[in-house]
């Protein structure tokens, strides 16, 4: 005992101290409690879809536009004189019919003027019979006979001058229409061509003209329907009430707008009621056109879209990331196909809602 008690005396005290520490370390692991295993459960974060489906979309262009008249005419006297008679409807805002009598100018210097024209002429018409006469029985010469009847030509002349004066005391609406802007009242004195009397405008043959972007025209230009015939809708807001209409594209500005690049577009207005229609140029309206035919695209709210580059399909409550391209819009609508057809297909859903934790194969509750 005591040779053993010699040796562990002569043992370096440090080699002591480790394999003390190493058994009690041993001890201690031996006779320690395992501690309970934590089990952190997967967040699953709520989104809202849409269900992915092909098809073909043409939006609607939302559009302003000013109803205008493809005819209005000022009307002026063709004949001075006084104003002897004026036509039922020769009055602000009334509707007049073609050839309809709008006022008449007092016409008897000009009957008098055909009376006396007429006179002459029968004068020079028997001055040249008795000519062409003396002329076949060789009494006179040629040239006589010839400046008989160039004196009777003129007269004829004249007195056709004279009668247009006379058709020109009256006054007749050159199309139908509605009349503004009178300025002539019985009695009144006119001069010829120097006095507005008033103005008539066709109310039967009305357009809307409006302006598209450049982007917008060039959408329709690459559309397979042509813009000449596309169909409009054109509101009117009268007070409480919209009144719409139908209108067709009728032709196309002949200039770019140089502010814009847009161009203006004119569409003819179908009216069907044509007299009693309250429809009025300078009437500012709104206006619903087609856009372009979009083929085989899905539309998408925008929330859906992720930095204008990609979505998320939800595939077994897990997110997929699918890189998609922006084909067009349609109001808060986006158009878009994926860069890989097979990525996405009908009946795929889609997540709608912008998730800050949004990534590939995160797990998702649809609500």
């Amino acid at each position: 005992m005591k040779e053993i008690l010699n040796k562990i005396k002569r043992v370096n005290p440090i080699v002591l101290l480790l394999v003390g520490t190493f058994l009690l370390i041993s001890f201690l692991r031996a006779t320690k409690d395992e501690p309970e295993v934590l089990v952190i459960e997967e967040k699953s974060w709520p989104v809202s879809v849409v269900e992915a489906q092909y098809a073909d979309v043409q939006p609607t262009l939302s559009l302003f536009g000013e109803v205008i008249t493809s005819r209005r005419s000022e009307l002026r006297a063709l004949v001075g004189g006084q104003v002897v008679q004026v036509g039922k409807n020769f009055k602000e805002g009334a509707v007049v019919d073609k050839g309809e009598l709008l006022l008449r100018i007092d016409d008897f210097e000009y009957r008098n003027a055909v009376t006396e024209e007429s006179a002459k002429l029968e004068v020079m018409s028997r001055d040249f019979e008795r000519a062409e006469e003396l002329y076949n029985q060789g009494s006179i010469s040629e040239q006589f006979r010839d400046n008989a009847l160039l004196e009777k030509t003129k007269q004829e002349l004249v007195l056709s001058e004279a009668e247009k004066d006379l058709r020109d005391t009256e006054l007749y609406a050159p199309f139908d229409g509605v009349i503004n802007d009178v300025q002539a009242t019985l009695g009144k004195q006119v001069s010829t061509f120097n006095d507005k009397i008033g103005e008539i405008i066709d109310i039967k043959n009305m357009e809307v003209r409006f302006s598209l972007s450049k982007a917008q025209y060039g959408r329709l230009l690459e559309d397979t329907d042509k813009i000449l015939g596309r169909k409009i809708e054109m509101s009117w807001t009268v007070g409480n009430r919209d009144l719409v209409f139908n209108a067709s594209v009728s032709r196309v500005g002949a200039e770019i707008k140089s502010n814009t690049g847009g161009v203006n577009i004119f569409a003819t207005i179908l009216i069907d009621d044509e007299k009693g229609s309250p429809l009025r140029p300078g009437a500012f309206v709104r206006l619903k056109m087609p856009d372009k035919t979009y083929k085989s695209v899905v539309s998408i709210p925008e929330t859906a879209l992720y930095e204008d580059k990609y979505i998320f399909i939800v595939n077994e409550q897990r997110l997929k990331k699918t890189m998609v391209q922006i084909i067009g819009y349609d109001q808060s609508k986006v158009l878009v196909k994926p860069l890989d057809d097979s990525q996405m297909k009908n009946g795929d859903y889609v997540v709608t809602n912008q998730l800050r934790e949004a990534g590939e194969n995160v797990k998702v509750d649809i609500i």
